[in-house]
């Protein structure tokens, strides 16, 4: 095992803490760890290639933002860097998602989703206007359709080429 395959999902927990208590504040951090992770990615041309999968699961916030289901004090730009750190796992880290039937895809695509949220919550990076239980509930069913929708995406974009 390779310093990279530590050094990956560690380098994303990072970009996620660091995006969701700094904000926008604090993008900097994030994008450097961003660019870290460029520096020392075995694939870096397929990594680069999945990043509009971000835009997917930016989609998927703005809209329910809009419709109300999520509240911020400022526009928050550090939701695309974690999106941007998030799919640049699937080649690495998240590889074995490959392997899962869509039954648990949608399993843990609702239950992780939920509890990211539900912890940016709990940091005060979001504001949740319909309560945690309707929240929750949505998130849920957003992150059960999407997370297969990025694994699959990401494989066709890649292939077996990875990290």
């Amino acid at each position: 095992m390779t310093i990279w395959h530590w050094f990956q999902p560690i380098n994303f927990q990072a970009i996620w803490i660091t995006a969701v208590l700094g904000g926008n504040q604090w993008l900097v951090v994030p994008l450097f760890m961003i660019c870290l992770h460029f520096v020392f990615s075995p694939c870096r041309q397929n990594d680069m290639k999945i990043l509009p999968l971000a835009l997917m699961g930016l989609a998927q916030d703005t809209t329910l933002t809009y419709l109300g289901f999520f509240g911020f004090q400022q526009l928050p730009v550090w939701l695309l860097v974690i999106w941007l750190g998030f799919v640049l796992n699937f080649g690495h880290s998240l590889i074995f998602l490959r392997r899962l039937s869509l039954f648990w895809l949608i399993v843990i695509g609702a239950v992780g989703g939920c509890y990211s949220y539900m912890a940016s919550w709990k940091l005060d990076a979001v504001v949740l206007p319909f309560g945690v239980v309707t929240t929750c509930l949505v998130v849920a069913i957003c992150w059960a359709i999407i997370l297969p929708v990025l694994v699959k995406s990401d494989f066709h974009i890649r292939g077996e080429d990875s990290g």
